[in-house]
């Protein structure tokens, strides 16, 4: 997901790897140093540290790290000011029992779309490579792509560039590529993503947008290719649906706003 970190702080490859951690794991050192693009001695050296104060742990038979008890610490007090009301939960699960598909919810963090919410449907052949926590590159499956296409254009491009390495992990994609995808969504309403991820599955999805006009979340369903496209408008209307009830109660949360410009700024702060 990451670039060189030839540039990095310490501080910035410290938050790699708990970013690395957070994804679905088993996580080996191995896997934590090509996905976070460190040398292998810096990460030994920063896992170390992490594992003293807590923040990581690391299995004593299999030898793979995860995320410690000061994580668990600090989910705990963000949750109890979560940036989305129960009303995205409720759009999720709605989702899901009706479209009978699984059901996400993501927000940016950086240049990657995380996800933080998911229900399963009842359709017994289901898509399941968004789970909670699996991050993705903006750009990359459709939430990541609604993310990514309701960004003003300077926005995108700065994002494109900063997830190129990234993209070469997907063999079917290019910068060129997404970014016509991305106008593509804009002028449909929605994005959509097909075996791109995972072969023969795909997804759908919508922008949750501020009071800006900004993403700050992305709604989506994920399906076997087949079924999505046949399909895809009653999903879309679907998915609009939802979005605009969310959008209702963000919209009532005015500190909900102020910490989403803050996020924006932070990420275009570290994208300069």
């Amino acid at each position: 997901m990451h670039s060189s970190s030839a540039s990095l702080s310490s501080v910035q490859k410290a938050c790699r790897i708990l970013s690395e951690l957070s994804n679905p794991g088993p996580h080996r050192l191995s896997n934590i140093v090509t996905n976070t693009r460190l040398n292998k001695a810096t990460a030994i050296r920063l896992l170390e540290t992490l594992v003293q104060d807590g923040f990581v742990t690391r299995d004593p038979v299999d030898r793979s790290y995860m995320l410690g008890n000061e994580a668990f610490v600090m989910a705990a007090v963000v949750s109890r000011r979560a940036l989305f009301p129960e009303c995205a939960h409720d759009s999720v699960v709605r989702l899901a029992e009706v479209s009978e598909d699984a059901a996400c919810l993501c927000i940016p963090s950086g240049s990657d779309a995380v996800c933080i919410d998911r229900e399963e449907g009842t359709y017994p052949l289901r898509a399941n490579y968004l789970n909670i926590g699996r991050r993705l590159p903006l750009g990359v499956g459709s939430p990541s792509l609604a993310l990514l296409a309701w960004l003003p254009e300077p926005e995108i491009d700065e994002m494109l560039e900063r997830n190129r390495i990234a993209f070469t992990r997907f063999p079917r994609l290019s910068v060129e590529r997404i970014r016509q995808d991305a106008r593509n969504s804009r002028e449909r309403g929605y994005a959509m993503s097909a075996n791109i991820v995972c072969e023969g599955t795909g997804g759908i999805a919508v922008p949750i947008l501020g009071a800006d006009g900004r993403p700050v979340a992305a709604l989506g369903a994920t399906a076997l290719v087949k079924r999505l496209v046949e399909r895809q408008q009653m999903l879309a209307e679907l998915l609009q649906k939802e979005a605009s009830l969310i959008e209702a109660s963000l919209r009532q949360r005015p500190r909900f706003q102020v910490q989403s410009r803050a996020l924006a700024g932070e990420a275009s702060h570290a994208g300069a």
